[in-house]
């Protein structure tokens, strides 16, 4: 299973408690309501967790992590 499938796991779960229905890989997680700050703690905490490596707090803004696309790029960068 790649990165972004299991990312894609993690947000659709997020996504159907908020009623959406489907999220797409270029869909914006701000813009759209599925991710906030808080949340996107959750999703730090899941990408530390889930491919074994530590997001620096540097790296924390919606550059890094504001697509599904993004995020799997930030992973394959930093060692995913």
């Amino acid at each position: 299973m790649s990165p972004s499938q299991r990312l894609l796991e993690f947000i659709d779960q997020r996504a159907k408690g908020l009623g959406f229905d489907n999220v797409d890989g270029n869909q914006d997680l701000f813009e759209s309501g599925i991710l906030d700050s808080f949340s996107l703690v959750d999703l730090i905490s899941f990408v530390e967790s889930e491919y074994a490596l530590r997001v620096p707090d540097a790296d924390i803004h919606p550059a890094n992590f504001r697509t599904i696309v993004e995020i799997d790029r930030y992973l394959r960068v930093h060692g995913a």
